[in-house]
């Protein structure tokens, strides 16, 4: 989805996060926890939130109007 370009640029940027395109999905992962940061992808409040429309594994931790962190456990 084109609204959630931004957030995967910012990912792909980020040495510690492997980004691979799945079809019409976009995994988003790292070793250890994922952290990804609000302002780094410049995404508004309701994409931001709209992020794990297409699932997750992990654990959520923190996930609030800055940053979104996900446990591998």
């Amino acid at each position: 989805m084109p609204e959630f370009e931004p957030l995967r640029l910012a990912s792909a940027s980020n040495p510690d996060i492997g980004v691979t395109e799945l079809s019409h999905y976009t995994r988003i992962e790292a070793k250890g926890d994922l952290l990804l940061r609000r302002r780094d992808a410049g995404l508004g409040k309701a994409v931001w939130y709209g992020a794990l429309t297409g699932g997750y594994l992990g654990t959520v931790v923190r996930f609030d109007d800055d940053e979104l962190r996900i446990s591998d456990d």
